[in-house]
């Protein structure tokens, strides 16, 4: 009788066995595959993920401008140097850290090196006043963009590496903070994390045409394809990518044209951009329309005349539309 028992018992334990054996091939594999993929891995809000390094020294730092409880958004805005009275204008229109009830907001303009003393010395005394002005020690050109953006990313990931979202938006523009708080980055709500969007560019090609502006040659950039990209003139992303994108960028070779060169980091990271519901970043100029710029938020091609004249409507069509 315990001889049958014992040849029933056998065929079983080798059944457990063989199931055993399976489901630890299977799900081995699974992590070797998922361990392959290229991740964003989030860091905790409490601790910079990154030790990042300035790429130039920094003429004016402004190191204090986060302290106490982090922003809801930061605002990057490159600027020349002998820009004054734009930035001043920008104060007093859209980049009012004061403009959206309940919101937490700083500016920074990211300058580079003005080529004359005299000019320096004013930036240097507009800095000592308003406190909203970050400089690092390369010439301010057209070419160097992409380090004024890289300079405002690796401040934010040094200096604010808490703030919940980053905006960059050029200084030629109409920009609607109340749209973009209420409508896209939604606080109250969880954070979105891994998000970057604006003006999506898909399937740009690099002028290969030497007498272009924007003239790229195969060594450059051999591929004929631009990754996707948004638009520099504004895109706004989760502050958490901030140094991820620095580090990315950190192993790349520079690229002239900021806004591709981003795109680039973020293709290599992993990072899917996000297509906005709605027409809501426009990359050329249009008529002000009140409530239309009321459900916008960037025109581009608005000087600081333009802003001067229109905002004191526009603040009431806030309200009104």
């Amino acid at each position: 009788m315990n001889k049958t028992c014992k040849t029933f018992k056998r065929p079983k334990a080798i059944y457990l066995l063989v199931i055993f054996l399976v489901s630890v091939i299977f799900f081995g594999y699974n992590n070797y595959k998922n361990s392959h993929k290229r991740t964003i891995i989030y860091v905790p809000f409490s601790h910079p993920p990154f030790n990042t390094t300035p790429l130039y020294p920094y003429h004016i730092e402004e190191r204090s401008k986060c302290i106490g409880r982090p922003p809801f958004l930061v605002l990057l805005i490159p600027s020349l140097p002998e820009d004054v009275v734009i930035r001043d204008t920008i104060r007093k229109t859209w980049a009012n850290e004061s403009l959206v009830p309940g919101i937490s907001i700083n500016r920074l303009f990211l300058l580079g090196m003005p080529s004359n003393n005299q000019t320096q010395m004013a930036v240097e005394q507009e800095s000592s006043v308003f406190h909203d002005i970050i400089q690092q020690d390369f010439l301010d050109t057209y070419n160097n963009l992409t380090l004024k953006t890289l300079m405002g990313i690796e401040w934010v990931s040094r200096i604010c590496p808490q703030v919940k979202y980053v905006m960059k938006v050029d200084s030629d523009m109409f920009f609607n903070p109340w749209f973009l708080v209420r409508h896209i980055l939604e606080p109250g709500k969880p954070d979105k994390l891994g998000f970057f969007t604006g003006l999506l560019v898909k399937g740009s090609r690099p002028r290969r045409d030497k007498g272009s502006k924007w003239y790229i040659s195969k060594l450059q950039y051999p591929k004929s394809v631009y990754p996707p990209y948004c638009s520099g003139t504004g895109y706004v992303f989760s502050g958490e990518l901030s140094p991820i994108i620095y580090k990315e960028a950190m192993e790349i070779n520079m690229f002239p044209y900021e806004d591709v060169f981003i795109g680039m980091c973020l293709d290599r990271i992993g990072v899917e951009l996000s297509k906005p519901a709605g027409n809501w970043f426009e990359g050329e100029w249009i008529q002000y329309d009140r409530c239309q710029f009321a459900k916008l938020v960037t025109v581009h091609h608005y000087s600081s005349e333009d802003l001067l004249t229109l905002w004191p409507d526009f603040l009431k069509a806030v309200e009104q539309c």
